[in-house]
């Protein structure tokens, strides 16, 4: 009974791994046949990028050219040829996938082994682009750097003005000159003439009257021969008429 029983617990266990390693072996084969059918668009793709890279560091060894600072200039090398390592073991790596160099069809091992050689690639492909990354930063930084202890200083302020020209340039403001005068500043004039009687009709010659106003021009009135005449007039006529 003893033997039995441990014989239903081995055929478990047994049952147990086997389908654990089944369903393993299953899911490992379905990763390799996923990598297998897109290895050759994912090796195109790092091809593509590797040669963008490659054209870039063209372009960084002409940035580099154009520091002045030893430092800088060091930092930047050292930097670049990080890049440049990176790139040339990625290339090596690719070259041994495809059939031959400049070419993106790969070799029946390599495609069935994609899975797992991919994971090595990408690292580095990732390693390439923090380096890139790091590089498009730093280079920035010190140009600006550069630009900015080349700027030439600025000029020195003006010297402060004296004390009584200071004051005087602010409490002192521009005014516009008086419309009004005053009755002293005008000229003065002669007075005008007085109304006598040539200013009626009068040609006689009449004396100026030295009284002004409306008594002065009551006087001259009374004073013509006309206004005279006439009044000789009506006394006379008066006289008549009185019995």
């Amino acid at each position: 009974m003893a033997d039995s029983g441990w014989l239903q617990w081995a055929y478990l266990l047994a049952t147990t791994a086997t389908g654990m390693s089944i369903v393993m072996i299953a899911q490992t084969a379905n990763s390799y046949w996923t990598a297998y059918k897109v290895a050759p668009q994912e090796v195109a793709s790092f091809i593509d990028t590797l040669d963008f890279s490659t054209e870039e560091n063209e372009s960084y060894d002409r940035d580099v050219s154009n520091v002045q600072r030893l430092e800088d200039k060091i930092r930047l090398n050292r930097l670049l040829r990080e890049i440049q390592q990176i790139g040339d073991d990625l290339r090596d790596d690719l070259s041994c996938l495809v059939l031959e160099e400049g070419e993106t069809k790969l070799r029946t091992s390599s495609r069935l082994m994609w899975a797992s050689k991919r994971s090595q690639v990408e690292e580095r492909m990732r390693r390439l682009d923090l380096l890139r990354m790091r590089f498009m930063m730093v280079y920035p930084g010190i140009i600006t750097s550069i630009a900015e202890k080349q700027q030439p200083p600025a000029p020195p302020p003006p010297p402060p003005l004296p004390r009584q020209l200071e004051k005087a340039a602010t409490f002192t403001t521009p005014t516009r000159p008086s419309a009004k005068k005053s009755f002293d500043d005008l000229p003065r004039r002669t007075p005008a003439r007085r109304l006598t009687t040539q200013a009626i009709g009068h040609n006689e010659h009449v004396e100026t009257p030295q009284r002004s106003g409306w008594a002065g021009v009551v006087q001259e009135l009374q004073m013509s021969p006309r206004m005279r005449a006439r009044h000789a007039s009506i006394e006379k006529l008066m006289e008549d008429s009185s019995p």
